[in-house]
């Protein structure tokens, strides 16, 4: 989501060489160029893809199949086991490093040096591209979007190695008991099997689970600025200009831009992943994502919107772009399409 000179505007995806029909706009944010489109970059020596979510690839264990692998020693402490704030905002720091420094050199120029703020509001959960007052850019996720991330982190990794069902175990926990403006619920103890919470294959699948979910949250967030949906360019931020980040904000939603981000975002996390020499980024955190705001959103018994549903198009319409994003990334060998902004 993007936000206007402190005002929290969903940026919504301009969608180029995919058949996806945008919705109609709700409230669009000002510009002040049409920036160029953004181009990945071509093929890196060595690239074979990775591994794709939504149907498992031939030969991936389907839904509910565990995992078969060698064990691994138990782990007595886990900071996302422990839902650690301090470590889930400092990977969230790494990750954004880490995406920004595979970006293109012109879209890197764009966005070296914006600051990532913590939001510790309760009960949000969201994250942003916003521009101060001062016309300088700034970037946010809250600490409620780093909470649930760490748990659907560990509800997938016991998902896939002992073979359960605690990812939808989690989403139909929030959506029951999840109440507006509150604190984020959290399962209650023996939720997580206490033996395979501390299984080191699934404490060591959660950690590229989560970096992959808050990759593609915060490659979407970084989207907003280098696409140029927002009137604001790098500098320095003060203090007060970030405390009036996180209060002075008013919702807007443009959908094209929304869609755009994510396809840029998509294709900063395959492009970072692929050029890694341990484990490969795919656009499985995207999808864990979108399976939690689209269950929520579906089976809560009120209407619980947090922030990231208000200020983001729904999971129906991200989902099917985010596949083709991927399968696209895949299918020119790494090149991805090329992404205009307006």
């Amino acid at each position: 989501m993007a936000q206007v000179s402190g005002f929290r505007a969903a940026a919504a995806f301009g969608v180029v060489a995919l058949a996806v029909v945008s919705a109609p706009l709700a409230c669009s944010t000002s510009r002040q160029s049409a920036p160029q489109p953004a181009y990945y970059p071509a093929p890196y020596p060595g690239y074979a893809g990775t591994p794709g979510y939504g149907p498992p690839p031939p030969g991936a264990p389907q839904p509910g199949a565990p995992v078969v692998g060698p064990p691994a020693a138990p782990v007595a402490y886990d900071p996302i086991n422990a839902i650690d704030i301090g470590y889930l905002r400092n990977q969230a720091q790494t990750t954004m490093a880490e995406l920004v420094n595979n970006l293109p050199a012109l879209q890197q120029s764009r966005v070296r040096g914006i600051p990532l703020i913590p939001d510790d509001e309760v009960g949000e959960v969201n994250a942003f591209a916003a521009c101060t007052q001062g016309g300088k850019s700034v970037m946010a996720v809250s600490d409620g979007l780093l909470d649930v991330a760490a748990h659907l982190a560990q509800a997938r990794a016991i998902d896939e190695t002992f073979g359960l069902r605690k990812v939808d175990e989690y989403v139909s926990f929030v959506a029951r008991n999840q109440r507006p403006k509150s604190p984020v619920v959290r399962p209650p103890p023996g939720f997580f099997d206490p033996g395979q919470t501390m299984d080191g294959r699934k404490v060591q699948r959660q950690h590229q689970l989560l970096e992959e979910t808050l990759g593609f949250v915060l490659g979407h967030e970084l989207a907003h600025h280098y696409l140029g949906h927002l009137p604001c360019t790098a500098g320095n931020v003060t203090a007060s200009e970030i405390g009036r980040v996180l209060t002075d904000v008013v919702p807007a939603f443009n959908q094209q831009f929304e869609l755009a981000a994510d396809m840029a975002g998509i294709n900063n996390v395959l492009t970072t992943g692929a050029r890694r020499a341990g484990y490969h980024y795919t656009e499985g955190g995207a999808l864990l994502t979108m399976q939690f705001f689209g269950g929520v959103d579906q089976l809560s018994p009120i209407d619980v919107l947090f922030g990231f549903e208000l200020t983001h198009p729904p999971a129906g319409i991200r989902t099917p772009v985010i596949q083709q994003t991927a399968n696209a990334f895949r299918a020119t060998g790494g090149q991805g399409l090329p992404i205009f902004g307006f």
